[in-house]
């Protein structure tokens, strides 16, 4: 796996459950410790890749488990959940692989006031 360019990719086979739990956990963990958003809502959106439900739900777990509401957006594309979440004033994270082959699957994350930066990729 390999993290950048807002978010992790790699293998969807190395993604599924633990993994995209705790990429997950470390997300809500730089939210709060950066007074961005210590709970509330977090929009959660997938694309059709087979691999993306189960992604998708783990990391619903692991932001309930961290004392944020995952909020379920189902199929989306990428630019809506962000545009969504942002005038919601509320983080997001989409699990997709965009232009990635089939075998492979992503998750960017998006803060409140927009994507990730390189400084939240470094902590």
């Amino acid at each position: 796996m390999k993290f950048g360019s807002s978010g992790v990719r790699g293998l969807a086979s190395e993604l599924v459950g633990k993994p995209s739990g705790l990429y997950t956990e470390a997300f809500a963990w730089r939210l709060a410790s950066s007074g961005l958003q210590s709970s509330g809502a977090v929009f959660v959106g997938r694309d059709l890749r087979d691999s993306s439900p189960a992604i998708a739900d783990r990391c619903m777990a692991a932001l309930a488990a961290s004392g944020f509401q995952p909020i379920d957006c189902g199929v989306i594309p990428t630019p809506a959940l962000a545009l969504y979440a942002q005038k919601q004033g509320a983080a997001a994270l989409m699990v997709t692989g965009s232009h990635i082959p089939a075998d492979r699957n992503g998750i960017k994350f998006y803060r409140p006031n927009g994507e990730i930066d390189k400084a939240d990729e470094a902590a």
